[in-house]
């Protein structure tokens, strides 16, 4: 019998840097002990928008949440817009009841971890797609509560010490897969800031929790057989000021959808925002065809210029009416148009002044290659993960990702946000991947832990997703 087993820790929100600098004082022993003295700490690349929901899609099903259709945790979706007005796929906001609607909405034909290893065992988790009677949703009807007594009171401790338990108690018999998320770093980030006294106390209940872990493994004598994995979503940014990104269409006339009031203009909305994080965006417009088509950035060259010349705004992208489906980037900085063709084969082409700072132009780049000339920019795989994002038919006709220090969403934002992801920056997009097994390069992007994870537990790598191994 294959003793092989593998636990992955979920810690919302973490920085690297918060993780190395703890790690360095000694506060995360356990994590030292049991995952980075047998293992690695990685450089981790999360996807756009670097979001809860959207990206756990690479963790989970190995695929960027562009290629799930899922791309942010609210969405509008023109295709369904026009038609009936009680159709359950107009519009959706996971920050709810909604996120029981989550599974059903992914579309793609990849298996997710759960549905790959029988018996595996989920908590306070939204994406259990393919868990099967076999499996275990343990946080199925408990997660709503637990989600909105973490966002909206200042108990978030208490919502992790419950998983924290239903992760213990799951170890009686251990299955040969378990993902348990820890929403404490996130939840506390976003009250009050990414330093705070309580976000470090949440890092250090994740030690304790893989330190109980570890021993109970060790004590099975099964601990020499069993992977264990730490990994982040998103980092976070302290706020200090919004961008009320539903006010600027209403200024300009328009009649937008938008969440929380979805009712206001439900039948008769001309536009849409949707915000994400609260660091990125979606911007959907109605056109000359009414729905039935995206609106391209030569329709609104002066919604897309004013956008990108705002403070608060740090990148705009926006489709454009090219017939290689070009994505025009683009900020005070300059202008650069990315597109892949059909060999999966990057083209970046920087038009007018160097809006990432990247410093160069390329007519074909691997991915790999993407990553490794973007690496150490502002921009880590941007212009891979601004193409998997537009790949989404439900992605908006404008995508803005704002500045460090600013977010998208003023109105209707309850609790006020002092902390901040979902943006393209540095600071989202770079998480902290900590590995019990040596692994053979020192970056990876999240996705390639999902084809590690298959690989160690004796499964095949589905075809087509976006990781690979990187186990030695």
């Amino acid at each position: 019998m294959d003793r092989r087993r593998c636990v992955f820790f979920l810690a919302d929100g973490a920085r690297v840097d918060v993780f190395a600098e703890l790690l360095k004082r000694g506060d995360l022993e356990n994590i030292q002990k049991y995952v980075v003295e047998p293992g690695e700490f990685l450089k981790g690349i999360t996807a756009f928008p670097s979001t809860t929901g959207p990206a756990y899609t690479p963790y989970l099903l190995g695929k960027f949440p562009g290629r799930c259709n899922l791309p942010g945790i609210r969405w509008f979706d023109r295709r369904y817009y026009g038609g009936v007005p009680v159709s359950l796929r107009r519009f959706r906001s996971y920050a709810g009841p909604q996120s029981f609607l989550i599974n059903r909405d992914i579309e793609s034909d990849s298996p997710t971890l759960f549905g790959l290893v029988p018996g595996s065992i989920s908590i306070l988790n939204e994406i259990t797609k393919g868990i099967g009677p076999a499996g275990k949703n343990r946080t199925k009807y408990l997660k709503y509560y637990l989600v909105v007594k973490s966002h909206f009171t200042d108990k978030s401790d208490s919502v992790e010490e419950t998983a924290g338990r239903i992760l213990i108690d799951s170890l009686r018999d251990p299955p040969r897969f378990i993902f348990c998320v820890f929403p404490g770093i996130d939840a506390y980030s976003h009250r009050y800031h990414p330093f705070h006294r309580k976000v470090l106390e949440s890092y250090r209940r994740l030690d304790r929790y893989v330190g109980m872990v570890g021993k109970r493994f060790a004590e099975l004598g099964e601990l020499d057989d069993a992977l264990f994995v730490v990994g982040s979503d998103h980092g976070l940014t302290s706020t200090h000021s919004h961008f009320d990104s539903l006010r600027f269409l209403r200024r300009r006339g328009f009649k937008p959808l938008y969440y929380t009031n979805v009712f206001r203009h439900y039948l008769d909305a001309d536009s849409s925002v949707m915000v994400s994080g609260n660091a990125m965006a979606h911007y959907y417009f109605k056109n000359s065809d009414g729905w039935e088509r995206h609106t391209f950035c030569e329709e609104i060259p002066d919604i897309v210029d004013e956008l990108s010349g705002r403070p608060e705004v740090d990148v705009v992208c926006a489709r454009t009416g090219g017939a290689g489906g070009e994505v025009k980037i683009t900020n005070p900085r300059g202008e650069a148009l990315v597109s892949m063709d059909e060999e999966g084969l990057i083209r970046y082409n920087n038009v007018s002044g160097d809006p990432l700072g990247y410093g160069f132009s390329s007519e074909k780049m691997n991915p790999s290659e993407s990553l490794r000339l973007t690496i150490d920019s502002d921009y880590p795989d941007a212009p891979l993960q601004i193409l998997q994002l537009f790949e989404s038919p439900r992605t908006g006709d404008v995508v803005m990702s704002s500045k460090p220090g600013y977010d998208l969403r003023a109105t209707h934002e309850n609790p006020e946000h002092h902390g901040s992801h979902g943006s393209l920056h540095k600071d989202h997009m770079v998480v902290p991947v900590l590995i019990s097994r040596p692994a053979r390069y020192d970056c990876v992007r999240t996705a390639d832990i999902f084809s590690s994870i298959v690989r160690y537990l004796g499964f095949e790598v589905p075809r087509g997703v976006d990781g690979r191994d990187i186990l030695e």
